[in-house]
């Protein structure tokens, strides 16, 4: 309940207009908070982590060259450009001041550690999902 209403507060006291940052500093100070949040959580730990879990989907013969092959072969620097243009494109200076509080929470620490087990039983589920619907699109298409 403690966190909960950190957070509350938080976000109350970013969100208070006397606490505006100009457009013009807005780029500055959103770059700083995205290098923030990327040294809590790195991008090459994130993409080893989320191998790790893909790679159980494979027959266990494979899996290491797997996640050897995605260590070596993705750029992790183009993920991580790509992820830090997004956040300062999509997330307002007070979204990300609050996202790296909550993160820097040992609570959050551990629920976004816990993301990669929850990704990892969803994705089989959403893949079957969309083959699915595109295999039942040309059936409905037809009537």
């Amino acid at each position: 309940m403690k966190r909960v209403l950190l957070c509350l507060v938080l976000s109350l006291f970013f969100a208070n207009p006397g606490f505006a940052v100009t457009e013009q500093d807005a780029s500055g100070t959103k770059a700083q908070l995205i290098d923030e949040y990327f040294s809590h959580i790195p991008m090459k730990r994130m993409l080893d982590e989320m191998a790790l879990e893909l790679s159980k989907q494979l027959p266990p013969a494979r899996r290491q060259m797997f996640v050897d092959t995605m260590g070596n072969r993705v750029r992790v620097d183009v993920l991580e450009q790509a992820a830090r243009e997004s956040l300062a494109r999509h997330l307002s200076v007070a979204e990300l001041r609050l996202f790296v509080e909550f993160i820097k929470c040992p609570e959050a620490r551990s629920a976004m550690d816990k993301m990669k087990y929850y990704m990892a039983d969803l994705m089989p589920i959403v893949q079957q999902e969309i083959i699915r619907a595109m295999q039942a699109t040309p059936a409905q298409s037809a009537k």
